[in-house]
C-alpha cells in the first residue's frame, strides 16, 4: 500500500490549475485529491471553491470550500473579497458577513477589491463611522468598478449624515452631505446621485434655519435631468414636495410604482432567471423592483404598501442598503 505525505499534493494541486480552462472537471478531481491529501493546503480549498461555483454552480460547495481556506489562513485579502461575493449572491445574514471583516482591515486594506467588499458590509451593518473613517485615510488604486466605489462613498456619507440629523448635529451632517459630491470623479455615472445628495443637503440646511440655501438644493435636486426612473427619482420626488409641487412628485413617485411594477411582471416570464444568469442576480433585480415600488409608496403616502414592499425587498436581498434603509421608521 502506498502512503501518501501532504506534499504529494502539491503536483495534484498544480495539475488541476494546468487544467482547469480546457478541462474544469478534471481540475477539480485533482483539486479533490489535493485536499485528501493535505487537507491544510489552503489554495487548494480556494480553487475548488472557485470551480464548485463557475463550473458546477454548486454555490453551497463553493461557499463550504473557501470557508475552509478561509480557516486556514486569514491573511490572504483575495480569500475575504471571494468569499464575500459569494455570500452575497447566497443573501447569506450581514451578521455572517461582518464576522468575516470582523478585525480584518490591515489583511483587506491590502487589496481594493477586499477593501471595497469591507465598506460594502459596514454600510449594510450600520458601521458607517468606521466605513467613513476608512475611506478617509484610504486610497483606490484601480479604475476597474471606480464607480462602485463612488456609490459605496456616497452611501456611507449619506447614511451618516442622516444619522447625525437624527442626534441634531446638523452642521456635521451637512459636512457629509457636501463631502459625498465627487467632481473628480471620470466614469460616465458621475454625477448620477446628485438629485439624492442635494436633497439631503437641502435637509441639513433646512434644520439649521437657512431656508433660502435649503430651497437652492431642492432645486438644484428637482431640476437634474435623469435618464431613467430609478432609486434616485425618490429623492427628486421629495424635493418637489419641498417645493411644494405635489402633482409633479407625485407623477414620480407614481412612476416608481409603475417601473417596479413591470419589474416585477417580467420576472413571471419563464426565462427570467436564465436571462440575467442565475437565480441570486435575478432575485438581486426582484429586490430592486420592489424596492422601487416600496419608495413610490412611500412618497405617496401608502404607509403599508411601502412596508410591505420594502421588507421584501430586504427579504430577497439582504445586499439592498436603501431598501433597508427607507424602510425605518415605517
Amino acid at each position: 500500500m502506498i502512503e501518501y505525505k501532504p506534499q504529494d499534493a502539491v503536483p495534484y494541486y498544480y495539475l488541476g490549475n494546468l487544467l482547469y480552462d480546457k478541462q474544469p472537471k478534471r481540475a477539480i478531481g485533482y483539486w479533490e485529491t489535493a485536499v485528501k491529501l493535505d487537507p491544510m493546503l489552503a489554495i487548494a480549498w480556494r480553487n475548488l471553491g472557485w470551480g464548485y461555483n463557475y463550473h458546477l454552480n454548486d454555490i453551497q460547495k463553493s461557499i463550504a470550500a473557501y470557508e475552509k481556506a478561509f480557516s486556514l489562513k486569514k491573511d490572504e485579502p483575495i480569500y475575504y473579497a471571494e468569499l464575500d461575493v459569494l455570500y452575497e449572491q447566497n443573501n447569506t445574514p450581514l451578521a455572517t458577513r461582518a464576522k468575516l471583516f470582523e478585525s480584518a482591515h490591515e489583511v483587506v486594506k491590502q487589496r481594493d477589491d477586499a477593501f471595497v467588499r469591507q465598506i460594502m458590509v459596514l454600510n449594510l451593518t450600520g458601521q458607517v463611522e468606521k466605513s467613513v473613517e476608512y475611506l478617509e485615510n484610504s486610497n483606490f488604486h484601480f479604475r476597474e468598478g471606480s464607480s462602485r466605489i463612488s456609490d459605496m462613498t456616497v452611501d456611507a456619507r449619506l447614511l451618516l449624515g442622516n444619522k447625525l440629523i437624527k442626534e441634531g448635529k446638523y452642521q456635521l451632517a451637512l459636512d457629509q452631505f457636501l463631502s459625498s459630491i465627487n467632481r473628480e470623479a471620470e466614469d460616465e455615472r458621475a454625477g448620477a446621485r446628485d438629485p439624492q445628495i442635494n436633497y439631503f443637503t437641502g435637509l441639513a440646511y433646512e434644520a439649521l434655519g437657512e431656508k433660502e440655501k435649503a430651497k437652492s438644493y431642492f432645486e438644484k435636486s428637482a431640476s437634474q435631468e435623469l435618464r431613467r426612473v430609478g432609486t434616485v427619482s425618490y429623492y427628486q420626488g421629495l424635493s418637489w414636495q419641498k417645493l411644494g409641487n405635489r402633482q409633479k412628485s407625485d407623477e414620480i413617485f407614481r412612476k416608481l410604482v409603475d417601473e417596479g411594477t413591470q419589474m416585477l411582471e417580467s420576472s413571471d416570464e419563464p426565462d427570467f432567471f436564465a436571462k440575467f444568469g442565475e437565480r441570486s442576480t435575478g432575485n438581486a433585480r426582484l429586490s430592486n423592483a420592489r424596492l422601487l415600488v416600496g419608495l413610490g409608496y412611500k412618497g405617496l403616502g401608502e404607509t403599508d404598501k411601502a412596508k410591505e414592499n420594502l421588507e421584501l425587498a430586504v427579504g430577497l436581498s439582504v445586499s439592498n442598503l436603501w431598501a433597508a434603509a427607507e424602510r425605518e421608521g415605517l
